[in-house]
């Protein structure tokens, strides 16, 4: 039996999917992307999307560049800022308590999957200031192997550098990797932190050397 998904006020998701086509034409003239691999995405069902994350633009030009809704889990300080946390909302994100087992956060996630719709997460936590990939939190591998959705890497590079405007250079790049499941990385299913490292792997082999950080 399927799962309902989460969701918000219908009145809200109405708003978002109306708005959706204008601001994906408007990210696409301002910080045009290119996206290589775009037919690895399974075409139905629900699956997990991991990235590295390297600036603000990562969330939102993603589900752009892919043309659907990710349901991403994000810090839940961000949710207390006005503004930000109507957008965050919005397009379908919701909270986690970094920092601790947040069993509220985790049954979202596997809600979501359940009801065959995607989760984006990014596992090392926060942004990279420097753009390499710092360790990932073991939550990813918990989630991964709960589920036993399929995980599919996606590495991302240039929106930090990409100026919004500068529309003649499409300066964000999304390479999206194999999908796979935790049962093929070869990692004790106990051992979330290993499972995390693996999964990082996947997103690091798609990124240019210097930008791999501690997963060289």
């Amino acid at each position: 039996m399927l799962v309902e998904a989460p969701v918000l006020p219908e009145e809200r998701l109405v708003i978002w999917r109306t708005l959706f086509p204008l601001f994906r034409a408007a990210a696409r003239f301002l910080a045009p992307w290119r996206i290589e691999g775009a037919d690895r995405i399974p075409a139905s069902g629900g699956y997990i999307l991991v990235s590295n994350h390297i600036n603000w633009k990562d969330p939102p030009w993603i589900e752009f560049a892919l043309g659907h809704a990710i349901r991403f889990m994000a810090k839940s300080e961000l949710f207390e800022i006005p503004v930000m946390g109507f957008a965050l909302r919005a397009i379908g994100a919701f909270p986690v308590r970094r920092g601790q087992a947040d069993r509220g956060a985790l049954q979202m996630a596997l809600r979501v999957l359940e009801a065959g719709r995607p989760v984006g997460f990014f596992p090392e936590g926060h942004r990279s200031e420097n753009g390499a990939l710092i360790r990932a939190h073991p939550g990813i591998g918990l989630i991964a192997r709960r589920s036993r959705a399929p995980v599919v890497p996606l590495a991302v590079t240039g929106t930090k550098r990409a100026r919004l405007g500068r529309f003649w250079r499409a300066d964000i790049v999304f390479r999206i990797g194999e999908p796979f499941r935790t049962s093929d990385l070869g990692v004790a299913a106990d051992d979330t932190q290993g499972l995390s490292d693996e999964i990082m792997r996947r997103i690091a082999v798609l990124l240019p050397p210097e930008m791999r950080g501690v997963y060289r």
